[in-house]
Parts: structure tokens; C-alpha cells; sequence
């Protein structure tokens, strides 16, 4: 997508807190319209009978508290761009209004008679399927047409994968620094709690955890002890430690057959006696490594899900991110 297209709309959609105006105003800021404002209104937290005000301004007496004229954001984002933010909340009535303003870049104050022209590029977002939303008549069909140009699709931050713990070790350089803390990154075991976290607050969330470490502790690496709740009740051991989840219907029964009675095979005497090289070569051919049953109990879990990896995970009783790292390394070998 090229960020010098100057007219097309955008529409992004995620989940609450994925970081939607985030992204919008990073797409404002390389841009051709950077020099000019940006803009935000949030459809969501406006009462409807003052959206249209918002937007459009109001002329004095127009309504009770219209004690003097107001521009609206349209003018305020004359030249740049108009960030509507859950968009699909916005009453159907006043779409029909907005829609108008689309096509003709022309409005009226509310309680005014005159044309007012403006240059605006309109950016949306909202946490819904706005195509459902259509379907279900609550989204205008023409409004999502003009507005649905360059669609964006923010993936929620248990998706993300590794990218989770770039953002947040961002977060806590970022925080520690206004702070006046020294901390630089996570230990083996806290970074495995924020990989296999389902953060469902999203980018949002980790912001709020990562300023409460900082605040709330010192030192230079974060370990499981600093991670505030409920973080510090999600502590996953590494995935070759976890005990096995229900097989899957299909799933190979090598790892059964391979974690077999050893004592057969033990030579008599000492327990703790070492085993000799040849009984080593002879036991080799016979256990094999957990990281190779690892791989297969996963990949077959995989393909008895239909390719879901967040459906495997789950039966596996284990994180989607955790299978996502797992496949990028046997991928890369």
C-alpha cells in the first residue's frame, strides 16, 4: 500500500486496544497530507444527538447550549484528515449525513443554511466486522463502499507472535526512562509468561503492565516475581515440560509407543549405574528425542484442526504463540 495516495479512505479494523488510532496517525504521518492536522473523534464515547455537531459545527441558537458558532472537526481537519474511531457506532440516520459529505465534500453547520466546502481524507476504524454489520442493517452499504477503499486488519496481540516481546521491551525501555530506571529487558521465564499471556486488553494492556513493573520494582532484567496480576498467576513452564494434553483423534501414537516401559531394557544392578556405550546405542534406537515427538504430536494436532492453530493450541493445552515460534523454527531448518 502506498502512503501517498491522497484521497482514498481507510478502514482499519481489530479488537479494542490492538492500537487502531496508533496506526492511523502513523498513516497521516508519511502521508503527502502530513503538514496538515489530524483529526480523531471517537463515534463510541459522543452521545448521537451531538455527533452531528461534532462533526459538522453548530451556529449560535442552533440548539440550547449553542451560545456561540463552533466549527466541527470536518473544518478543524480541513486539508488532512478525519479519524473516525468505531465508525459502525455512529447512528444510521446521521451515516446518511456523513455519506453526502463524502461524495459532495460539502456540509452544513446544524441550525445553519450555508455550504461549507472542505478537502478531507477519512480514516476509520472499528472493533466489528463492518460487513456484518451491513448485513445486519445497521451499517449503511453504500457508507461502508466509500469508506471500505484500503482496508487494514490488526491482528490482536496474541497473534503477533515474537513481535510481542519487541513491543514490550519498547514499553519498558520506554517507561523506565521517564522513570529513571535501569531496566533493559525479561529473563528466559518472565518472557515465556508474556509470550503464552493471552493479553486480552491487547497493546493497551501490556502498556498498563509494563509501566506497573517499572514503577513498582528496580533493577535491570525483569523476572516472573516483577510481573503484576494477573500476569504473575500465568506461569507456563516450557512446552517440552508441560504435561501431555488429550491426544487428538488421529494423532500418531509414536510418543506413546516410544515413552514405553524402559525397565525392560535397563541392565540389572545399580540404578544409578550408567548405562555402557552399547546399551546407550542399543537404547537410542528405541526412545526418541522429546523434541521430535514434540513435533509430531503438534503438526498432527494441526492437521486434524484443518490448519487452526489456535484450535490445536487449545486441545493441546498450550498458547498459540508457543506453536508459532515452534513452527517458525522447524520451518527454518
Amino acid at each position: 500500500m502506498s502512503a501517498d495516495v491522497r484521497q482514498a479512505s481507510i478502514f482499519i479494523k481489530g479488537e479494542s486496544g490492538t492500537g487502531k488510532e496508533v496506526t492511523a496517525e502513523a498513516i497521516h504521518r508519511q502521508s503527502k497530507r502530513r503538514n496538515k492536522p489530524f483529526v480523531a473523534l471517537n463515534c463510541a464515547a459522543i452521545p448521537k444527538d451531538l455527533m452531528e455537531s461534532e462533526i459538522f459545527g453548530h451556529v449560535k441558537g442552533a440548539f440550547t447550549s449553542a451560545v456561540t458558532d463552533r466549527e466541527g472537526a470536518a473544518a478543524q481537519a480541513n486539508g488532512g484528515a478525519l479519524f473516525l474511531d468505531e465508525i459502525c457506532e455512529m447512528d444510521i440516520n446521521l451515516q446518511a449525513k456523513l455519506l453526502r459529505f463524502i461524495q459532495t465534500e460539502t456540509y452544513q453547520k446544524v441550525g445553519g443554511s450555508t455550504l461549507e466546502q472542505v478537502d478531507v481524507r477519512f480514516v476509520c476504524a472499528t472493533n466489528r466486522d463492518p460487513f456484518a454489520e451491513v448485513q445486519k442493517g445497521r451499517f449503511r452499504e453504500d457508507l461502508y463502499y466509500r469508506l471500505h477503499v484500503i482496508p487494514i486488519d490488526l491482528p490482536p496481540l496474541r497473534e503477533r507472535g515474537d513481535d510481542m516481546l519487541e513491543i514490550a521491551r519498547h514499553f519498558l525501555t520506554r517507561y523506565a526512562q521517564e522513570e529513571g530506571k535501569g531496566f533493559t529487558g525479561f529473563t528466559e521465564a518472565a518472557e515465556e509468561i508474556i509470550l503464552s499471556f493471552d493479553w486480552p486488553g491487547n497493546v493497551r494492556e501490556m502498556q498498563n503492565v509494563m509501566r506497573q513493573i517499572v514503577v513498582l520494582n528496580d533493577g535491570e532484567i525483569v523476572d516472573p516475581d516483577m510481573l503484576p496480576p494477573p500476569l504473575n498467576e500465568h506461569s507456563p513452564a516450557p512446552a517440552t515440560m508441560r504435561p501431555a494434553a488429550p491426544r487428538p483423534a488421529g494423532v500418531s501414537q509414536a510418543a506413546e509407543a516410544s515413552n514405553g516401559d524402559a525397565s525392560d531394557d535397563k541392565p540389572a544392578g545399580n540404578d544409578s549405574k550408567p548405562a555402557g556405550n552399547k546399551d546407550m546405542a542399543h537404547l537410542a534406537g528405541k526412545i526418541r528425542p522429546m523434541a521430535d515427538i514434540e513435533r509430531e504430536v503438534i503438526e498432527a494436532a494441526i492437521e486434524q484442526c484443518d490448519g487452526n492453530i489456535r484450535k490445536a493450541a487449545a486441545l493441546l493445552g498450550i498458547s498459540a504463540p508457543t506453536i508459532y515460534r515452534k513452527k517458525a523454527v522447524w520451518d527454518g531448518a
